[in-house]
């Protein structure tokens, strides 16, 4: 009898509550989250705009503090970190792939996807040739040379995906990263995400609207009203047809 292998969480939340504003106009975003996300697994966030998913992740990644509750991120407790460290610890282990692309203008494509290697102390030359390797796998390598204003929307979208996958982060979090793109694009930036989530010590987390990668999931978590209101554990058969 063959045992599949034990799951270990790279994220567990326990009754996240998280509130905007002041006084009597301060409001509840998130009500009691409870989460886990696996190694080794894509988990999906979905549910209406406004639901809290960007919030959530945003908690995650350490950009906000949770009001109350317990939020462990690869084994450290992010409530015990101040901002230099909460933002080191970012840098070494969360990709982050935002609505907003902060591409650096006036930087070249390459350039601004090597950011992360180059913080890190590696060499231009590597940091570049990785970048291309990337870039060549999202069908950007003829543009490494080329301004990011000189590029599409949806362009844009995937150098933005190349930096945040550059320095080989432990936690990939996104936020909706094939909704510009056509069919083609978004599933190459799937394949890759899939790629990574496959290894045993890196686990993914995606807020999407795009149906068309619901098949890649490990697991469906759905929000409503600052709340997770079902999960769903994805079958075996249906992430390899994935």
């Amino acid at each position: 009898m063959i045992t599949a292998p034990p799951l270990f969480p790279a994220v567990r939340c326990r009754n996240v509550v998280r509130e905007f504003g002041h006084g009597d106009a301060r409001a509840r975003v998130l009500y009691g989250i409870d989460i886990d996300v696996f190694m080794g697994e894509i988990t999906l966030l979905v549910g209406p705009s406004g639901c809290g998913k960007t919030t959530l992740i945003s908690i995650l990644a350490g950009i906000l503090v949770a009001d109350e509750g317990e939020v462990e991120v690869l084994g450290t407790r992010l409530a015990q970190l101040d901002k230099t460290k909460a933002t080191r610890f970012r840098g070494a282990n969360i990709g982050l792939i935002l609505q907003q692309f902060n591409l650096l203008p006036t930087l070249t494509v390459v350039e601004n996807v090597s950011i992360p290697l180059l913080l890190q102390g590696h060499r231009q030359r590597s940091a570049s040739a990785r970048a291309i390797t990337l870039l060549e796998e999202l069908g950007l390598g003829h543009h490494a040379a080329r301004f990011p204003l000189d590029l599409s929307m949806g362009q844009q979208q995937r150098v933005a995906i190349a930096r945040a996958l550059i320095h080989d982060p432990r936690l990939v979090i996104c936020d909706e990263p094939t909704a510009m793109l056509d069919a083609a694009a978004g599933l190459a930036v799937m394949q890759m995400l899939r790629k990574v989530a496959r290894r045993p010590d890196r686990a993914v987390i995606i807020v999407t609207h795009d149906d068309r990668i619901l098949p890649f999931a490990d697991r469906i978590a759905t929000m409503s009203d600052g709340r997770i209101t079902a999960l769903e554990v994805v079958s075996n058969s249906n992430r390899k047809a994935a």
